[in-house]
C-alpha cells in the first residue's frame, strides 16, 4: 500500500503525519510519501489586472514559503524520529500549480491523507484537498485535530447504497479485513428502511463482530448525528462515500463559518 501525506500546515501537520502512520500499522509493509507542495509564484499576482509584485514583495513571498517549509520539514523529522519511520518515509518538496503537483501525486497512491479543511483556509489548502479528492479522484482520507490511539482498528461505515461509498469501502478493505470490530450506521426515513448490507455477513463470517447502528433521520444535519454516533460507539476511522464540491463540505464539517476546531471527529476515509 502506498500512503500519501500532504503538509500544508504546520499547525496540522503532526495530525496529518499520525494519521498516515496510523495507517500504515494497519497495513504491513505500506510505504508513506510525505508531499510538501509549495506555489511556484505569489497566489496575489496570478494575472496582469494584480500588476507585478515588487521586489519587497517577492522577498516576503519567499521568506513566508521558506519559513512554513521549515516548520513542516521539522514537524516531519520529529514525527520520523519518534515513530521510528527514519527510514520508512519519504519527504519530497515540488513547486508548481498546487492542484495539478497534489492531482498527480495522488493517483499513484493508495490513500491520501490531509489535513482537514478548515474556515478561512489559504488557498494552497483547498486547492489541495479539491486536486486529491475530485481531480485524482483518490481515496481520500482527512486527518482529526486531534490524537488518536489508532486508526483503522475499529472501522465505522456511514452506509447508504452508492458508487462512491462502494469505492470508499474498496479502498478500506485491508482495514476492515483486519479490524478488531466494524459498526454500520445507517440512517433511515423508516424504521428498517435499509435491508442490511450483505458486507455485514460476510465480515461476520470472517470472525469480525458487526455492529449496525440504525437511527431516524430527525434532522437535516445527517452528518452532526454520524459523528456523534461514530463517537459513540468507539470508532477509531469514519468511511463514508463524498459527494458534490460545495455541499459535501458543508454536510460534512457543519458549513464553512463553523469554527471546526471545537469538534472532535474521527480520520474520515471518503471517496468522490
Amino acid at each position: 500500500m502506498r500512503i500519501l501525506a500532504i503538509l500544508d500546515r504546520p499547525e496540522t501537520a503532526m495530525f496529518t503525519l499520525e494519521t498516515a502512520g496510523g495507517l500504515a500499522d494497519r497495513m504491513n509493509g505500506s510505504e508513506i510519501r510525505v508531499l510538501c507542495p509549495q506555489p511556484a509564484g505569489d497566489p496575489d499576482f496570478q494575472s496582469p489586472d494584480e500588476g507585478l509584485p515588487t521586489h519587497e514583495e517577492k522577498a516576503r513571498f519567499a521568506r513566508d514559503i521558506s519559513t512554513r517549509v521549515e516548520a513542516l520539514h521539522n514537524a516531519f523529522d520529529r514525527w520520523a524520529a519518534s515513530a521510528g519511520r527514519s527510514h520508512g518515509a519519504r519527504w519530497v518538496e515540488i513547486a508548481g500549480d498546487i492542484r495539478k503537483v497534489v492531482a498527480r501525486e495522488a493517483m499513484t497512491a493508495d490513500m491520501t491523507v490531509l489535513s482537514r479543511p478548515r474556515s478561512g483556509d489559504p488557498d494552497h489548502v483547498t486547492l489541495a484537498f479539491s486536486a486529491a479528492l475530485y481531480d485524482a479522484m483518490a481515496a481520500v482520507v482527512v486527518a482529526p485535530l486531534q490524537h488518536h490511539q489508532t486508526v483503522g482498528a475499529h472501522p465505522v461505515i456511514a452506509w447508504h447504497p452508492a458508487p462512491n461509498l462502494e469505492r470508499a469501502m474498496a479502498a478500506a478493505r485491508p482495514l476492515l479485513d483486519g479490524a478488531s470490530r466494524v459498526t454500520v450506521i445507517i440512517g433511515e426515513s423508516r424504521e428498517n428502511e435499509q435491508p442490511e448490507p450483505p458486507f455485514v455477513d460476510a465480515l461476520r463470517q470472517r470472525g469480525i463482530v458487526v455492529t449496525v447502528d440504525r437511527f431516524i433521520i430527525a434532522s437535516a444535519n445527517v452528518g452532526e448525528e454520524i459523528r456523534t454516533r461514530a463517537l459513540a460507539a468507539g470508532g477509531d476511522l469514519l468511511v463514508m462515500g463524498a459527494y458534490s464540491r460545495p455541499h459535501f463540505i458543508e454536510w460534512l464539517f457543519g458549513g464553512p463559518t463553523r469554527d471546526i476546531l471545537a469538534h472532535g471527529t474521527l480520520p474520515i476515509l471518503t471517496h468522490h
